[in-house]
């Protein structure tokens, strides 16, 4: 289905006036582009289409105090049930190379 199929069900759908059609279809996408263009003056405390957060976004921080900022991020299992597993030599391995690489505290270490 193209976008603009898409688009057209989607108006279909806010059909008030069955006499009028074309009158209620104008309507609806005339709503919709005056909420959207208005919804990017809101401030960035109000929710809008343009700026949503992502889609696992936690809001809060579940981490505990840490000294190394690579860990400060918010974060949460995905999914109802999270899983234990244990990584491999080589996702060890690749994983310390991460942490090496961009955690800030261990820059003065290293160079």
């Amino acid at each position: 289905m193209y976008s603009f199929e898409r688009q057209m069900c989607k108006l279909k759908q806010t059909i008030g006036n069955m006499n009028h059609v074309e009158a209620s279809i104008v309507e609806a996408y005339i709503l919709n582009e005056i909420t959207q263009f208005c919804s990017r003056y809101f401030g960035d405390d109000v929710e809008t289409s343009w700026n949503k957060p992502p889609m696992n976004f936690v809001g809060v921080s579940l981490h505990r105090n840490t000294e190394f900022s690579i860990f400060a991020s918010p974060r949460h299992s995905i999914g109802s049930h999270s899983q234990t597993r244990y990584l491999t030599i080589q996702e060890m391995h690749v994983a310390k190379l991460y942490v090496l690489l961009n955690c800030r505290e261990v820059d003065a270490l290293l160079w």
